[in-house]
């Protein structure tokens, strides 16, 4: 690490014990991360008109550490602790504002784009309002996370004059794990971290805000440090699921890439897990009173309305190729009592439950409900057809989501989480298998021999036979693998709205298209009976070579597709436009339109030597979830991060040079 000095600039300050205690604290700080760092303040009066604070700290936390309805008076997640010391140092010299926003990513509603914007929104309103009525306030801002995103966007827009408040009032910026890292005019301090953050740079740098903010990110954090360069299809997926849909000028990303974004968020936000026996409850209540008594109508749509927030994005997920059970057995494998264990305990009865039909009775319970209350009808006598036909509906209901209500509400609750952010978590998950797996596979040598075994198997040649299935054994067992453990035509939708310039996406989502028309399971099976078929004859059992010659039938049938099956046009109906494609994969789509498997060997045997691949592997074993883009523990261990030669961790440094730019002007 470099003990370069850090240097605040000239500035108006008090002789007192406080200014030379800052001087010493500003000498401590002179040792710290790698790098040079140069850090300024600029020149303030300090004179505050009353009622007004001298200082305003606007804190944003991170993806699910505060709410659009939040207290921003309260201090949150992990920023808490730098409010709450400026705050116990300075009192009423400084007022905090913790940001109140979505804080969201694909959970309710909005894609991780959009939450941001509400927050960027939010830091925009409240400071707008101070700095109208309060022209001597100064601000400090600090971001965690998505916070960080958030909070760096708007000094870059303060730092090019396009921001709420002009760059003379911004004492300091302080960004943790903020995934536009690598932002020209920006201070690095900690250890270095690789490459850039994954949502991108800036394109405007920090303007005139160069040298009052500071970067802070571990470098096992791929939130804010990935090396796009060298992992490029997770660095694009990084980019697409950062942006909102329609916010981004760029044609490659604006096209397939906001669908895709949009395409991987669920709407829990009107989900009540916990509830939905209490719901049925209700609804059955509701629609048989006790004698005498008439059918409550609003009621009834009440608890309509509360299942159809809770079934539909649970539905949803079930037909969108996430809870294939193979692709989530991550969640089956959970140790009992997690939230993990318990989503996978939901998805089992989700499955055994008939979720379409009971999506389609509630829907008609529920219009049904709200034609009668439009018209006036607030009540129903229970003899009428009307309340007939609404109590048959729902008693049919009651059986199709049983698995579902009889679970206990516990359980439900716990998975809520689990399962609001399952879609991008699989995708990334399975999209990097496929990746990596597509281009590990020695297709020339899989086609040469499936063509090869049924006319060993047709001429008895037993010792043939057997070596090649042997061969095939091997060479199968990873496209076995993924196509017990994904949705291979899903995938294959996702990788193409990918906006990857590598080719690297595209060609694994031609060979997902190709494979996913392939019955790869009923071929494995076929090689490994002729295997032991063969194994037999030649161990001395000749009776079994009367097995050989109807297998070989089937897998001559069920081979053909995938020796001259060619791709098709993804399907856009869920996704939009395909990304804009580069040269390579222009190319690489040319031939799987055109040839059958065979015509994209040579472009496979080239992707899977190069470096890209070889990362993409290294990425499956650090667990990065694609909700919060974490990676292993790093993003959340900040307080456990030490970025000086003092041995500070990232936010005792940050409350200390706040502290500092604070003392500096008042």
């Amino acid at each position: 690490m470099s003990n370069a000095p850090t240097s605040f600039g000239r500035r108006r300050t008090r002789k007192t014990d406080s200014s030379r205690r800052a001087l010493a604290l500003g000498l401590a700080m002179s040792t710290l991360g790698a790098g040079t760092l140069t850090l300024t303040a600029p020149s303030l009066a300090s004179a505050t008109p009353a009622g007004c604070t001298e200082v305003l700290a606007v804190m944003t936390p991170g993806t699910w550490e505060t709410t659009s309805e939040a207290d921003p008076g309260v201090p949150v997640g992990m920023l808490a602790a730098v409010g709450n010391s400026l705050k116990s140092t300075y009192g009423d010299t400084v007022d905090l504002f913790y940001t109140p926003y979505a804080a969201s990513a694909f959970d309710q509603g909005k894609t991780y784009g959009d939450s941001k914007s509400t927050a960027i929104d939010a830091i925009n309103d409240e400071v707008s309002t101070v700095a109208a009525k309060c022209p001597q306030t100064t601000f400090i801002f600090a971001g965690y996370s998505q916070g960080a995103d958030a909070t760096g966007d708007i000094a870059s827009a303060i730092g090019n004059g396009k921001g709420p408040i002009s760059a003379d009032k911004v004492l300091a910026v302080g960004l943790l794990a903020d995934p536009g890292r690598g932002t020209v005019g920006e201070s690095v301090v900690g250890p270095p971290a690789a490459g850039t953050g994954i949502a991108d740079p800036r394109p405007l740098g920090m303007g005139t805000l160069r040298g009052r903010v500071a970067t802070i990110c571990d470098p096992r954090d791929l939130y804010c440090s990935i090396d796009k360069g060298r992992n490029s299809v997770l660095g694009a997926l990084g980019t697409v699921l950062s942006k909102s849909p329609g916010a981004s000028t760029d044609s490659a990303v604006v096209g397939g890439g906001s669908r895709l974004a949009t395409a991987l968020t669920s709407d829990f936000s009107r989900a009540d897990m916990s509830g939905i026996g209490a719901d049925l409850a209700d609804l059955a209540a509701a629609l048989n009173p006790p004698a005498g008594q008439s059918v409550n109508v609003s009621n009834t749509a009440d608890s309509a309305t509360s299942l159809l927030g809770t079934l539909s994005p649970l539905a949803e997920l079930l037909t969108s190729g996430t809870a294939n059970p193979a692709a989530t057995s991550n969640l089956s494998s959970a140790p009992a009592g997690t939230p993990e264990n318990a989503a996978n305990h939901v998805l089992a009865s989700a499955h055994d439950s008939d979720l379409p039909g009971a999506l389609s009775n509630v829907n008609r319970i529920a219009a049904a409900a709200t034609q009668l209350i439009d018209t006036g009808n607030t009540s129903l006598t229970t003899s009428s057809p009307e309340a007939a036909t609404l109590a048959a509906t729902a008693a049919t209901l009651d059986n199709q989501v049983a698995p579902l209500a009889t679970t206990p509400p516990e359980i439900l609750s716990q998975a809520s989480r689990v399962l609001s952010v399952l879609k991008p978590q699989v995708v990334v998950d399975q999209v990097l298998n496929i990746a990596t797996g597509i281009t590990s596979v020695n297709y020339t040598a899989i086609l040469n021999d499936l063509a090869m075994l049924p006319q060993k198997v047709a001429a008895l040649d037993v010792a043939g036979a057997h070596q090649i299935a042997g061969d095939l054994n091997n060479q199968f067992a990873p496209l076995v693998k993924m196509a017990a453990g994904i949705d291979l035509t899903w995938v294959s939708q996702i990788l193409s709205a990918i906006p990857d310039p590598t080719g690297t996406a595209r060609i694994a989502a031609v060979i997902c298209n190709l494979l996913s028309g392939v019955d790869i399971i009923a071929i494995a099976d076929n090689v490994g009976q002729i295997q032991e078929i063969a194994w037999s004859v030649l161990e001395g059992n000749p009776a079994a070579l009367a097995g050989l010659p109807p297998i070989g039938l089937d897998l001559a049938a069920a081979a053909t597709t995938m020796l001259t099956g060619t791709a098709t046009k993804t399907d856009t109906s869920l996704l939009g436009e395909e990304s804009a494609p580069s040269v390579s994969s222009t190319q690489i789509t040319r031939q799987a339109q055109t040839m059958d498997l065979r015509g994209l060997t040579n472009s496979l045997t080239a992707m899977a030597g190069t470096q890209d691949t070889e990362d993409l592997a290294a990425l499956l074993g650090q667990g990065l979830q694609a909700a919060s883009f974490v990676a292993s523990g790093a993003h959340t261990n900040y307080a456990g991060l030490t970025v000086d030669n003092s041995g500070r961790n990232a936010l005792q440094w940050l409350s200390d040079w706040f502290t500092l730019q604070i003392r500096h002007t008042t």
